[in-house]
């Protein structure tokens, strides 16, 4: 008997110390922030990402733009002489970056694409965007949709209701990480081009790749 009751005390006093040790703990872990996430170097490519061309090409162009900046219109000529001499050896990739600051229009006109997208006609309200960029505004968004087919009373909810802005959000946060500040800004395998995005340039850069 004399035992059994040292060996409760025992089992007892580990018990409260155990105790002690969680009772401190607890109010010290409620204080500690766990992150895994690191600030990103390069892009990220997902399925919310709209993109022309094969996955498995040998070249993707990330193209962070906006549908109000002019280099940026300029630049889609750039992209589709790059998209004829090279074919499906090129994908294309769209990252939202707008300048709400300088440009009126720059997040709706992103928004709005997007709502296109929701019908599976993104890159046709793109060109359509960039092709347009003087009149950029809701009855060119109305009269884009209507052109394209869509469902038009669909289209207006979604733009209405900003459906589409956690995706354009999406990319302009990740253009931010990334220290991104001026549009067009691309990544070519993930090599940062910025300034001087003529065809000549790029097709050094991905020629270089290519061989």
């Amino acid at each position: 008997m004399k035992y059994f009751w040292q060996g409760f005390a025992i089992l007892a006093g580990v018990t409260a110390v155990i105790f002690v040790f969680f009772a401190f703990s607890l109010p010290v872990r409620n204080h500690i922030t766990f992150t895994d996430k690191q600030t990103p170097t390069v892009p990220e490519i997902t399925i919310a990402d709209p993109s022309l061309g094969p996955q498995n090409a040998p070249i993707t162009i990330v193209n962070y733009g906006d549908y109000q900046c002019q280099a940026c219109t300029l630049f889609e000529s750039t992209l589709k002489d790059l998209r004829d001499q090279y074919g499906d050896k090129l994908r294309i990739v769209w990252k939202d970056m707008p300048n709400s600051g300088a440009h009126s229009e720059a997040i709706s006109s992103a928004i709005a694409a997007r709502c296109g997208e929701k019908q599976k006609k993104f890159w046709e309200f793109h060109s359509a965007l960039m092709a347009n960029q003087s009149l950029l505004g809701p009855d060119l968004y109305t009269k884009i949709a209507t052109n394209l087919k869509l469902n038009v009373n669909k289209f207006s909810r979604c733009f209405t209701s900003q459906e589409t802005l956690p995706l354009v959000q999406r990319g302009y946060d990740e253009g931010t990480l990334l220290q991104i500040t001026t549009t067009p800004t691309i990544y070519l395998n993930n090599v940062r081009y910025s300034g001087d995005l003529s065809t000549s340039v790029l097709k050094r850069a991905i020629d270089a790749v290519l061989k």
